[in-house]
């Protein structure tokens, strides 16, 4: 199991290399930590994979760029800490997403969820 506080700090880093355009988002989440147990860090790695996905968005609307990029300052200072997100946050993206994006450990038992997830039955 990896650390928490390290994992947040961790995130907070692949956050601003995202925001300072030294990583793509892509980069960033394949980076992050696979094993985590920690819903911030989990919360993160949907909050970029939404921020990837309204890049056209930003580049049309100035003030959403400014309010998006704002939002993840604040959340990658506050991994920096070490601290977690806040209660609401964790819960909104829960509750978008529902689910991981990414199955934390290849095992047999998530390999058998993948699989069931992808069949029509």
């Amino acid at each position: 199991m990896s650390n928490i506080i390290e994992d947040r700090i961790k995130v907070s880093k692949l956050i601003f290399d995202v925001l300072l355009e030294k990583s793509s988002v892509l980069e960033a989440l394949k980076n992050f930590p696979k094993d985590s147990v920690d819903a911030s860090v989990n919360t993160c790695f949907h909050i970029l994979v939404h921020y990837e996905s309204d890049a056209d968005i930003r580049k049309k609307d100035i003030l959403y760029k400014e309010v998006q990029e704002d939002f993840l300052i604040e959340t990658a200072q506050t991994l920096s800490k070490g601290n977690p997100l806040p209660a609401n946050i964790i819960a909104e993206y829960k509750e978008f997403y529902g689910s991981d994006l990414f199955y934390k450990k290849p095992t047999s038992e998530n390999l058998l969820k993948r699989l069931l997830k992808s069949i029509n039955l």
